[in-house]
């Protein structure tokens, strides 16, 4: 197939091989292509009243290997190419206009996501995190530096952490987790494969998921035990959630203060300690 065909013609082309619940996806793309950029396949599923396989199956009969795939290339087709850098840019903006856009997103995204995130929730994670055997953070890409840096904080709790980027050994540390351990998954847009699949299995194993994620309904909701909502303006087919990723980091914070006031000795003792032991190692 001609990769230079659109998005909707190929499936106004590809439409006369569609099964009935398949035509309704198409229907539906074709006649909101600027919205479906925007949502993840499970609210997708949801708005045209079919299942997720049938979308993915939808997409692969024209050509793509699922639905993010399709995402990226109608949002090509859709979205001017500097939005994919950051939604409000403006060919031309100077650095003034620049940085004031960039603070106002992220404080917009904190705004927001103080708006969708229940104290119930961010409380039942404290709890959990606090009777945790071992915390472990799973992330790829971009979310893989937000594991990194909770795991540096949780270290400070005196409890076995671990941060894994590697999807592989996500899955191997998965497999050897048991009941009283806690995994924390990050995802913006609640649908990278990988972390749900760890989630999964830890979830197999008897461990505590949480999810810190989109506050979407996304496939990752169904592996999670407790739910930690972001919310920017940002769109699910960037690969680079920058106002996301501050509100992360945000509750992330929240949740070591939170962990760390349930024994507020030990967390005092256990940061001095680190402190003292990197004093060697500057100026």
């Amino acid at each position: 197939m001609n990769e230079r065909i659109s998005v909707l013609e190929k499936i106004r082309e590809g439409r006369h091989a569609f099964r009935q619940s398949e035509q309704r996806v198409g229907e539906y793309i074709l006649t909101h292509p600027r919205e479906v950029i925007n949502l993840p396949i499970t609210e997708l599923a949801e708005a045209i009243g079919v299942s997720e396989a049938t979308i993915v199956r939808t997409c692969k009969k024209i050509g793509f290997r699922g639905f993010h795939e399709l995402k990226i290339s109608l949002a090509s087709e859709n979205v001017q190419p500097l939005q994919t850098v950051h939604e409000q840019i403006q060919e031309g903006d100077n650095m003034e206009s620049i940085i004031k856009k960039v603070f106002a997103a992220n404080i917009q995204a904190m705004n927001s996501t103080l708006n969708v995130l229940p104290v119930r929730d961010l409380n039942r994670a404290v709890d959990a995190l606090s009777d945790a055997r071992q915390i472990h953070f799973y992330g790829v890409g971009g979310s893989g530096s937000i594991a990194q840096d909770a795991a540096h904080k949780f270290m400070k709790t005196g409890k076995p952490v671990a941060a894994y980027s590697d999807t592989h050994m996500q899955v191997m540390a998965a497999s050897l987790l048991e009941k009283g351990d806690v995994v924390v998954g990050i995802s913006h847009s609640g649908s990278s494969r990988d972390i749900i699949e760890a989630l999964e299995l830890a979830r197999e194993k008897g461990a505590t998921t949480i999810g810190l994620t989109h506050y979407a309904k996304s496939p990752i909701d169904k592996v999670l035990d407790i739910k930690l909502c972001t919310a920017s303006n940002e769109t699910f087919y960037r690969t680079e959630s920058t106002s996301s990723r501050i509100a992360q980091l945000s509750i992330i914070d929240a949740l070591f203060i939170g962990v760390s006031l349930r024994n507020p000795q030990k967390a005092i003792e256990n940061i001095q300690s680190t402190r003292e032991a990197i004093t060697s190692k500057r100026f």
